[in-house]
């Protein structure tokens, strides 16, 4: 999602082309073998526009029909293994009966030619830097909401084969995002959690400052903020921007990977202080999502974007020099978009995606609010970093529930959480929490 956008047109710097750290040498084919949603996505280097799906099930569902987000439009050509049409009908595809394998063709962007926009990034390979990247909402179809497994192929120019495992996730996790290609150009590690970096970051010294930044962050956080399953290896792409993209900083995540991309402002003296500092808070914000999102939660809209802000910010506050304290306030903790969070929430539910700015700023400063009140013992992320590893990310409370939160919160703040609980969630009695 676009977090920030800053006003006017600004010049990115002359590119740079990564490096090959390494080229992996052929795989074995996968086996297909008939589980629960084990999808094969594949694609050939030298016919890069388009890539072969292969979804086989143990019990063929009746019908299949779009992932998250998606129409389906990118789909074309559904069939079983034996040749049989999967005729499309109401926005789902029909399965043959008996049919306990699908396949079909979705199209793929030339990234190098045409960009993606990195809030809804569709289907593209870079033949440049040698990597696809691959959403969900693009060109997969699901058989139900579970899990499964999938398998993603790529066949080098060469004729290699660069393969990548993944747990396809189920309907309350994060989407699946697969970044795969034989060229990151960085790799990092930091206590058993693993950052590999495709395509082409802004070529400043303190990117790599900035990906070290993520890569502790997020480290942490899945040390301190989970209960569940957490992943150990995110994939970060940087990728061109579509022709005319509005200035800023968009970004979006999944499964394992977040996508990126900048814009920089035509003769702004501050254009690469701010680009720091936006890089540095929204990338963590995204990464936040991915992490907490992988236990399984199914947070509301206001709470999964407003904790997101809130340890973005804080993690960003303690990165960045002092001078580049001013960016962070101005774009992230002075500017908010003041309303009921379950009143946004509404509206949000409805179809008003103009409400998220409510979430991100203040639902952001709810959080900080409650941060200073907890009393629990902190762990090494605070608080209500400990809080929400207690409650297994609050696995037991209705968040639209504004009397349920203030009870559990007030447990661990000596009662002093309801005031803030009712100005923030339900817009009464604010006025002793609005000075900050």
């Amino acid at each position: 999602m676009k977090l920030i956008s800053m006003p006017g047109r600004l010049l990115l710097p002359t590119s740079i082309i990564a490096t090959a750290a390494c080229t992996p040498g052929p795989m074995p084919l996968a086996n297909l073998a008939p589980v629960p949603h084990a999808y094969v996505i594949e694609i050939d280097a030298s016919r890069s526009t388009e890539a072969k799906v292969t979804l086989a099930f143990a019990t063929a569902p009746s019908s299949i029909y779009p992932a998250r987000d998606g129409d389906g439009g990118g789909v074309v050509d559904v069939r079983c293994e034996d040749g049989r049409e999967a005729l499309q009908k109401d926005g789902r595809w029909r399965v043959p009966t008996g049919c306990r394998r699908l396949e079909w063709t979705i199209a793929v962007d030339d990234l190098d030619a045409t960009g993606i926009d990195a809030d809804l990034p569709s289907a593209a390979y870079s033949r440049r830097h040698g990597f696809l990247v691959l959403p969900e909402r693009d060109g997969l179809l699901r058989a139900g909401n579970d899990g499964g497994s999938a398998t993603v192929r790529l066949i080098n120019m060469d004729g290699s084969i660069v393969a990548r495992e993944y747990a396809f996730p189920s309907i309350n996790q994060p989407p699946f995002y697969a970044v795969v290609g034989t060229q990151p150009s960085q790799n990092y590690e930091s206590n058993g959690f693993a950052l590999r970096i495709f395509g082409n970051a802004l070529p400043y010294m303190w990117m790599d400052e900035i990906h070290q930044h993520v890569l502790s962050t997020w480290s942490r956080w899945s040390r301190d903020l989970v209960s569940g399953p957490a992943p150990s290896k995110i994939d970060w792409a940087w990728v061109r921007p579509v022709e005319d993209a509005e200035p800023g900083y968009s970004a979006s995540a999944g499964a394992e990977a977040i996508i990126s991309q900048i814009v920089l402002r035509d003769g702004d003296p501050d254009a690469e202080a701010k680009a720091r500092v936006v890089i540095a808070t929204s990338a963590a914000h995204e990464g936040f999502h991915l992490i907490t999102g992988a236990a399984g939660q199914a947070w509301p809209a206001w709470v999964n974007e407003s904790l997101a802000n809130h340890f973005a910010i804080t993690a960003a506050r303690e990165f960045l020099a002092s001078e580049d304290h001013r960016w962070l306030n101005a774009y992230y903790v002075d500017p908010e978009v003041r309303a009921p969070l379950l009143e946004s929430q509404a509206l949000y539910s409805a179809g008003d995606g103009g409400q998220a700015q409510v979430f991100y700023t203040w639902g952001a400063r709810f959080w900080r609010e409650i941060e200073k009140v907890l009393t629990n013992q902190p762990n090494g992320s605070g608080r209500l970093a400990a809080l929400i590893r207690e409650t297994n990310n609050f696995a037991d409370i209705d968040l639209n529930d504004a009397d349920a939160l203030a009870d559990l919160l007030d447990q661990h703040s000596d009662d002093r959480a309801s005031p803030i609980v009712q100005c923030f969630l339900r817009g009464l009695s604010c006025p002793t929490v609005i000075a900050e």
